[in-house]
């Protein structure tokens, strides 16, 4: 799987924007910190893309489905692997 270049920055970014607009820092918000954790876990290699999903889904309170969405925005190639929601 190949990301791509700032993935960190450019996912929370959108997330933040889309999700919790109204939070200015995300650390004052308990959801937005877990989203920044979570893709930053994600991004050092840490969790596996359906555990990415499954985080990012339960924070921002959305399907897996539409947070598939958002961060496959952010995948230059997936390669041999292929998400099953």
């Amino acid at each position: 799987m190949k990301i791509v270049t700032d993935f960190f920055n450019k996912l929370c970014g959108e997330l933040d924007k889309k999700y919790f607009p109204e939070v200015k820092y995300y650390r004052d918000n308990e959801n937005t910190t877990k989203i920044h954790q979570t893709a930053e876990l994600f991004n050092n290699g840490c969790l596996t893309y359906p555990k990415l999903i499954e985080r990012l889904s339960k924070a921002c309170n959305d399907s897996k489905e539409n947070i598939h969405k958002i961060v496959s925005n952010h995948i230059e190639s997936f390669g041999d692997f292929e998400y099953k929601p």
